[in-house]
């Protein structure tokens, strides 16, 4: 993370006495990439759907590809 890039450090410095949720959610996500990226890339765990919900979400994919093409 870049020097000065703390916002609560930015707060003080502004005289301020609380953190806007944005900077706290900003600064979070700094801080996860910060870490991630000394473990490398993210590892999701695979997915393994039911046949039922696989089915179920290509019918609803179609259903709106379908509509886009129709114009509503």
């Amino acid at each position: 993370m870049k020097p000065g890039s703390n916002p609560y450090e930015k707060m003080l410095a502004e005289g301020r006495t609380s953190l806007r949720p944005e900077n706290i959610k900003a600064y979070g996500v700094q801080r996860f990439l910060a870490k991630q990226v000394k473990r490398g890339p993210l590892q999701l765990p695979k997915l393994h759907f039911m046949d039922e919900e696989s089915r179920l979400m290509d019918e609803l994919v179609a259903e709106e590809a379908r509509l886009t093409q129709v114009g509503h």
